[in-house]
């Protein structure tokens, strides 16, 4: 209840909610946090608060008569562009005034359910325009980062991140369909982080739920390559794996999926790529709270495997982008001493990357401190 507000009223306050500021009995109610099953009922109370103090009601029509052609043009303008009858009448008249106006000047009105998707729709959206190879990429994603909600008319997706990376590419993804928001949100590992949602036409349906294996299972190469670097950009790593003679790139994919990871794993040596699957117990000490089972993991090491494998995945995500560009210059036997200069190069992107995603979560704990 707003200070200075107490129930039962006083006249003086009811005079000057309901005469001065020409409130409704209704909004009246809410001023004084009255709360009951039916509005209805709130309204009447107050009603009957006015009747008690011998506070006149208003005259009924007093309202309409205070309209003028130039109030009555910019509501026609106003409802044009899409705003709702209620958006339009504020608090100075009715939704009911306002409509029989529009309705004197012969506008078309919507009906009631298309008024209320103008209403709720703040953004425009857009329908999927891309290709086979464009969705592959990202079911790939979806059965990664990604979450996907039905909400309302429109498929919410939704991403977290402490990765400016992976941020800037939900957004380059999405933001030609929707309206990307972005909003600092308490997280276990790293205490902020960033989320990342957007509200998507019907015709991204296909990422409510991850594609089943049979499908994926039938994609033509270059749509499961796809399908594969969304899914790596996910989940995947390219590292430098130090042996004696010096140091080799690699690759790991670590999902729970393992249905998914032995299919990917068939279709890799199946084109030559020299693969082995494991199975690793979770650190518990990554974790805020106990973790119970393991994770698996998908490995390519082999030298020419891991260069043939990420110099044909169409990776989007810049970090590992920066570091294919590396290993694909890595050239064997691992001892070659071009090797050692690449290693130093390796060490300065990792250095950027962790130094970014830091500035990331500072800039994410700031503003949540800044929204209390």
């Amino acid at each position: 209840m707003p200070e200075g507000l107490v129930w039962p009223p006083r006249k003086e306050d009811l005079e000057r909610l309901y005469l001065v500021e020409n409130l409704s009995a209704a909004k009246i109610a809410k001023a004084y946090g009255l709360k009951y099953k039916s509005p209805k009922v709130g309204e009447s109370t107050v009603l009957y608060q006015l009747k008690k103090n011998g506070i006149m009601r208003r005259d009924p029509a007093e309202h309409i008569r205070k309209v003028t052609e130039a109030m009555v043009d910019e509501w026609v303008r106003r409802y044009q562009t899409g705003e709702s009858l209620k958006q339009i009448a504020g608090d100075k008249v009715g939704p009911v005034t306002v409509w029989n106006h529009l309705k004197a000047r012969s506008v078309v009105l919507r009906d009631k359910v298309e008024a209320q998707i103008q209403a709720v729709t703040k953004y425009e959206r857009r329908p999927f325009q891309g290709d086979d190879v464009e969705r592959a990429y990202l079911m790939g994603l979806r059965y990664g980062d990604l979450n996907a909600v039905r909400h309302g008319r429109a498929i919410r997706v939704r991403v977290s991140t402490t990765h400016p990376a992976m941020a800037s590419l939900f957004k380059s993804l999405f933001s030609p369909y929707g309206h990307v928001n972005c909003y600092p949100r308490n997280a276990s590992l790293t205490e902020s982080e960033w989320t990342l949602e957007v509200d998507l036409e019907s015709s991204f349906d296909f990422l409510l739920s991850k594609t089943a294996l049979s499908e994926i299972d039938q994609l033509p190469s270059k749509v499961f390559r796809a399908f594969l670097a969304g899914f790596f950009d996910a989940e995947g790593s390219i590292f430098l794996h130090a042996k004696a003679f010096g140091s080799t790139p690699e690759i790991q994919i670590r999902n729970m999926d393992i249905a998914l990871l032995r299919l990917i794993a068939r279709k890799l040596r199946k084109s030559g790529v020299a693969v082995k699957l494991s199975y690793f117990e979770q650190d518990p000490e990554r974790f805020t709270t106990p973790v119970s089972g393991g994770i698996w993991s998908l490995a390519v090491w082999r030298f020419g495997s891991v260069k043939t494998l990420i110099a044909s995945l169409p990776l989007r995500h810049q970090e590992k982008i920066a570091k294919r560009g590396i290993a694909l210059r890595f050239q064997s036997p691992i001892s070659n001493p071009n090797n050692s200069k690449l290693i130093g190069e390796w060490e300065e992107v990792n250095l950027g990357i962790e130094r970014a995603r830091q500035a990331f979560i500072r800039e994410a704990r700031t503003a949540m401190l800044e929204r209390r």
